[in-house]
Order: structure tokens, then sequence, then C-alpha cells
């Protein structure tokens, strides 16, 4: 592979509407039955939508809940949506479907040189590694005043299997601070030709706005960061940690613009690392206070909270968990402003702890650059 295409294909600029005129093509019923036909993909910022005219008469069976209503491909499989839902009847007598992934081409793993994800609700940049291979990290928007409008690319050697992607989207939702979303997987040769594009549309909200442990921090601090969280995952996963559940505990606390329902959120993922600190995979015993859960989780990850921010946690924990909200002292006061912050701070420092990162970080409570010292070994 040519020592600069990961750093050209991490550069190339993002598209993200575009129509394909498929032409012939069929859909597939869960049964198997195909029925021939002409359909147009149309992709926007949102959505991807399928117009299928089938040959003659078509009647469709409603999919049972959960289940897609069947998957369409171009007649010289140029093209193919696995999962696809019924939408409705066009107005000009199409039949509509919805669909969250639409695959243009095919690769073989092993003609696989490259990956390129580009990532909308993301800005920032770095290389580094990630179990051995170079992966380059570009942004791809400037001047943007709203971080809906933020591109980033992450560009990877070699194949990434859905788990990897995955992987990545959590880790980069982590430390952009917002819960973001992957709009396209491209495959690459060893030249840079294009082997396959997968367009995704997963209906995400991305959020109101950012929170990212590392505002005002360099940003080779937060590619050290994203490489240890990626690399970090998979071996968190295996021993039963539940990372995945506690990063999308954070990322999702900034989709909701009411600060009493996103502090829930925020909470549980302290919550579910110090329960399965002390418990594992069992459900622990109803109590009053889950304090010893804190304290274990303190003590094995060195998280140096004092007295004073035991009591404050389990207090919040009873105010937001038991009792559904904020009390009083109420907003007009700042103090459920500043104790969500808190909280913030310290579901940060626990991911950080638990994925092997020191280093300087964005402190929300104090407004300051915090620096995590390593935990000697």
């Amino acid at each position: 592979m040519p020592e600069n295409l990961l750093e050209t294909l991490a550069r190339r600029a993002p598209l993200e509407s575009l129509t394909i005129e498929s032409g012939p093509a069929f859909f597939a019923a869960p049964d198997g039955k195909r029925r021939a036909g002409d359909a147009e993909v149309a992709i926007s910022r949102s959505a991807i939508a399928i117009r299928f005219a089938a040959d003659g008469a078509f009647t469709l069976e409603k999919a049972a809940y959960g289940e897609a209503s069947g998957s369409i491909a171009a007649q010289d499989e140029s093209w193919s949506a696995r999962a696809v839902n019924d939408a409705g009847v066009a107005s000009s007598g199409e039949r509509l479907f919805s669909t969250m992934a639409l695959s243009v081409g095919k690769a073989n793993a092993r003609d696989v040189a490259a990956t390129r994800l580009v990532v909308a609700g993301a800005a920032w940049q770095g290389t580094g590694t990630i179990d051995g291979r170079r992966v380059v990290v570009h942004r791809l928007s400037r001047d943007t005043v709203s971080h809906h409008d933020h591109r980033l690319a992450i560009a990877v050697e070699g194949d990434l299997d859905d788990a990897a992607i995955e992987t990545i989207g959590r880790a980069t939702s982590f430390v952009t601070g917002i819960d973001v979303e992957i709009l396209r997987v491209e495959r690459y040769s060893a030249v840079g030709a294009a082997l396959q594009v997968e367009h995704r549309r997963g209906y995400r909200r991305i959020g109101r706005g950012t929170h990212s442990p590392f505002t005002g921090v360099g940003e080779e601090h937060r590619m050290r960061a994203w490489t240890a969280l990626v690399e970090a995952f998979p071996r968190l996963l295996k021993s039963g940690v539940p990372i995945d559940m506690i990063v999308d505990q954070i990322a999702a606390h900034n989709q909701v613009a009411q600060i009493h329902v996103s502090a829930i959120l925020l909470l549980m993922a302290t919550v579910t690392a110090a329960h399965q600190r002390l418990h594992g995979d069992e459900v622990g015993p109803a109590s009053a206070s889950r304090r010893k859960e804190l304290e274990r989780l303190d003590r094995d990850l060195k998280l140096g909270l004092t007295a004073e921010d035991f009591d404050r946690y389990d207090r919040l924990r009873v105010e937001l968990l038991d009792a559904g909200f904020f009390h009083k002292p109420g907003y007009e006061t700042g103090r459920p402003q500043i104790d969500i912050k808190f909280l913030r701070d310290l579901a940060h420092v626990t991911v950080f702890r638990l994925c092997g990162y020191s280093g300087p970080f964005y402190g929300a409570e104090r407004f300051v650059v915090r620096e995590l010292a390593a935990v000697p070994q």
C-alpha cells in the first residue's frame, strides 16, 4: 500500500446526497420469492429511499414487528439493500421503501487495503495506530456554525468488520462529546480504487450540544485517548465490563434538552460501572445506598474521590434515580447545573481509567483542564 494512501483517502471530501438511477432491480420477500421491476435510490442527509416499480401487480405482505419487509438489489448486483421497510405508495404509484444501509459494489476482505469512515457530528484530527494498524483521522469540515455540520474521516489500514466499526463509532462519540453518526463505510484497494461504498442512515439524533472531555485540550491527547478506547473496548467486553453500555449512556445524555433527563443518563454510566465492579453480571440486592459499590470502583480505578464526593454522589443517586429529577435547591440557584458537571467528570474519568488513558482532560465542573495522573503499574 502506498505510503500516503491513508492520508489521501482521509482528505477526500464527503458526498452525502446523490441519486442512483438503478434501472432493473428485484425485490426479494422474506420467504425468498422475487419480483422484478425498476428501482431508483435517493440518498439524502437523513434517509435512504428506494422507489420500486414492479413489473405487473405488486402486493406486499405486512412485515412482523421488528422485521424487514424484504431486500432490494440491482439486477446486475451493482448495489443492494439487505433490509428494507415498506414506507407506503408514492404519488406516482411506485412502492416506497426505506433502508438504513445500502451497499454499492462488493469487496473481499483480502482485497481491502484501507477502510474509510465518514462521520457526522465530529471535526478533529490526528494520527496513530490501533492494534498495530495505522489510522489517520482528518477534519473534513471548517467554518461551520453547528456541530451537526461537522464532518470527520477515519482511514484505517485493512478491512474493518461490523464490530470494529461499532467500536470506533463509540470511541469517537466519547472523545467528541456527542453521539456521532457514521454516514459511509468505504473500502479501497492498494492502489486507492474504490471497491465498495456502504451508505448508512441510522436515523440517529446527533444531539443538542457537545460536552467533550477534550475541550481546550490538544488534539494529540484526544487522539491518544481515542486509540486507547478503541483498543480497550474488545478486551473489556470480553472480561465482562459493559463498556459499550457505559459509553452509550454518556453519549446519549447529550441527545436531550432537559437537564433532569440527561443527568439521569449520565449518572447511570457510573452506576453501571460501579455495580459491575462489585456484583459482576448479577443484579445486586436492593439498597438505600450504593456507596460501597462506588467505594470499590474508586479503590480499583484510583478515581481520587473524597468523603464529600461519596456523600454528594449518593445524594444525587437518590435524587435522580429514586425521586426522578433535580429537586430543590432548583435551577434558579445553579445547583443542578453544577451537579451534572460533577457527574460528567466522574463518568469521563471512569472511562479513562477503564481504558488506560492518562493525561490532560477538560474538567467540566471547574471549567479547567485537569491532569489525570498515570496509575503506577
